[in-house]
């Protein structure tokens, strides 16, 4: 077994490992830590399972993320939690974009890259972390989906956006009991009830001091001006 330690969302977390893809994976994160907060590691009944679900995907692969999930059931307590979305930052701020998988987070996310080029940075493209406060913070993770959008990076929540699909591009502001039936599928939900506790208590902290909007777009610049008007423009 190898062990690596590094730094994720301002916590020193050390990974025990039998495959070398986590070293790699994690490169930007690395960092000499000598009382790590959490200790994150996948026994091999939990990599086959995962294994089981994904038949084509690299044994590897199934160890990160077997990993990733250890240290999602850690995350909330201390404030954090694992979230699937695409944040980008621009103008000093965060804005996570989320949906089901396969309805165009990242497609939006690019058009923003398109229309704003090097004043957007994506932070990542798939599974951020966020620490709740009165002010949330979102950072980046290696665990970034297929395309690996990430940076070791971070920034204040300004917006949440929920994308659906539309014929026409339109952005509502949601009430509060609307976005929580929305975001709650966007959580990773620990298995042990005290942090599932604490992580629903997190995501309403979120939501009571963040906006929550839903759009409904194509993938035209109009989309991204929708999005861009209502959520960044000053």
């Amino acid at each position: 077994m190898q062990k690596i330690d590094i730094l994720l969302a301002d916590l020193k977390i050390n990974i025990e490992h039998k495959y070398d893809y986590i070293s790699y994976l994690c490169k930007d994160y690395i960092s000499q830590s000598d009382t790590p907060d959490i200790i994150a590691k996948a026994d091999n009944a939990a990599i086959l399972k995962e294994k089981e679900l994904v038949p084509s995907a690299p044994i590897e692969s199934c160890e990160s993320l077997c990993i990733y999930r250890a240290i999602g059931e850690r995350l909330p307590h201390f404030d954090r939690f694992v979230f699937h979305g695409a944040a980008i930052e621009y103008g000093g701020n965060a804005y996570l974009f989320t949906a089901p998988s396969g309805t165009g987070k990242t497609t939006h996310i690019n058009l923003w890259k398109q229309y704003l080029g090097d004043k957007v940075d994506i932070i990542n493209g798939d599974k951020p972390i966020i620490k709740a406060g009165n002010i949330s913070t979102v950072y980046g993770t290696p665990w970034a989906g297929k395309e690996g959008y990430q940076r070791n990076t971070s920034a204040p929540l300004k917006a949440i956006c929920i994308l659906k699909q539309g014929k026409e591009n339109k952005i509502t502001k949601l009430e509060l009991a609307e976005a929580v039936n929305h975001l709650m599928r966007q959580v990773y939900l620990p298995s042990d009830p005290s942090a599932l506790s604490k992580t629903l208590e997190l995501l309403g902290t979120v939501i009571e001091n963040t906006p929550v909007y839903i759009l409904e777009c194509d993938i035209s610049k109009e989309a991204f001006e929708t999005s861009f008007n209502q959520m960044a423009k000053l």
